[in-house]
């Protein structure tokens, strides 16, 4: 079986699994993994005893974390390994527990394996385990998703409580319980670690929340900067159409208005398998890519067609850094990064997208001033600096903690 194939099904397998079907609908009842973690209420106490033997020996901080259930092609758990792994250099132990009960990759050691296969990252010394249940001390503990916040607001083995929030997660549903729900969870006084300054911003003005935001950079060996080898008109599109604050919708729409002004256009999409859409235009389906051939891809497209209602993803940073043009909409979420000097910024309308994105196919020299400062842009931030200014945000709320403690 093609590795393609088998990551599609993994893909589907995951999204069922978990209560997502393919038609975007989402489910919350008695029996799914999710409603089952709402509903629990075990608490786990503090454990004295172990806090004075961590204290004693002078152990390093410790941090576990409360993750959603992996699978291949999630930026999202990409982020979360990444600031593991940067953690980790600067002296913090972490342990990390799957917020679902369920093996279906078997050992921690496939977990392990797991990580290194879908998001290219080793763990070293820091361990992995499938049910959260068997956390103990820890000086800090970190959820993940507004589900694990459900966790975290019952385990109290811990000095501090942190968010580890990459999106402002009610928007992912309509109004009504799962918004509710998920909104909840800004008010359980836990400290917040932001991917992003809108967020970090956000969720200190309307929830009250103390946070510290990062901003966002690239991988310097797997992105390098790029020329375009031809003349074909070329455009990259974020295509999750499972996603729904993908905007994939809004996406094609503009593309489809593209190609019947310039016929000869090619589309490359890539984030989700969408071999089973129709489209008036020729599209070449990457699917889901490992992280380190992207740059290619990048760089041979004239623009990147990046959307996204909700927060800002990662990707335009790493287009820039390949050599392309980001093309995403406005608004603050995505503002905070962008500017009409490193992107070109659309309303959350296919006609304004498309007509951008017509004017710069046919006057393909402009891009070039805007392909300069994204390159400047993107070399001036790094993922270390950027990390360790999340790990001091870290250790000096562990701190404060352990002083008021005693």
């Amino acid at each position: 079986m093609r590795l393609k194939t088998k990551i599609r099904i993994s893909l589907e397998k995951t999204l069922n699994r978990y209560g997502y079907v393919l038609e975007k609908k989402y489910k919350l009842k008695r029996g799914t993994p999710d409603y089952d973690i709402l509903m629990e209420q075990t608490e786990f106490p503090f454990d004295e005893e172990a806090y004075k033997k961590a204290r004693a020996n002078g152990d390093p901080i410790t941090l576990n974390w409360v993750i959603p259930l992996m699978g291949p092609g999630s930026g999202g758990h990409t982020t979360i390994f990444r600031t593991i792994s940067y953690l980790s250099e600067m002296g913090i132990k972490n342990k990390i527990y799957m917020c679902w009960d369920d093996s279906n990759l078997g050992t921690s050691e496939e977990l392990r394996q797991a990580v290194k296969d879908y998001y290219g990252y080793d763990l070293g010394d820091n361990e992995i385990y499938w049910d959260f249940r068997t956390m103990g001390y820890a000086d800090g503990c970190v959820c993940t998703s507004w589900q694990s916040a459900y966790v975290l607001r019952r385990f109290h083995n811990c000095l501090s409580k942190f968010y580890f929030v990459q999106d402002f997660e009610p928007w992912f549903y309509p109004m009504g319980s799962l918004y509710h729900l998920a909104e909840k969870t800004y008010h359980f006084g836990f400290r917040g670690v932001t991917a992003g300054l809108w967020l970090a911003d956000k969720l200190h003005k309307d929830y009250g929340m103390e946070t510290e935001g990062f901003r966002f950079s690239y991988e310097r060996s797997r992105y390098h900067f790029g020329t375009k080898k031809d003349n074909v008109p070329r455009i990259f599109f974020y295509a999750r159409p499972y996603t729904a604050r993908r905007e994939f919708e809004i996406g094609t729409m503009a593309l489809d208005m593209v190609a019947q002004e310039i016929p000869e256009l090619e589309v490359v999409m890539a984030g989700q398998p969408i071999s089973d859409y129709p489209f008036g235009f020729k599209c070449i389906d990457k699917g889901i890519m490992p992280p380190e051939k992207m740059s290619d891809v990048y760089s041979q497209c004239d623009m990147c067609l990046v959307l996204s209602a909700t927060n800002m993803s990662l990707l335009p940073i790493e287009v820039m850094a390949s050599g392309s043009v980001v093309v995403s909409d406005g608004g603050d979420n995505n503002t905070w990064e962008l500017n009409d000097q490193n992107a070109i910024l659309t309303e959350d309308d296919p006609w304004d997208i498309a007509d951008k994105l017509i004017y710069y196919l046919k006057h393909r020299e402009e891009l070039e001033p805007l392909r300069v400062q994204g390159k400047e842009y993107a070399e001036g931030i790094t993922w270390k600096e950027e990390m360790e200014t999340v790990c001091t945000f870290m250790r000096d709320s562990i701190e404060a903690d352990r002083a008021k403690r005693g």
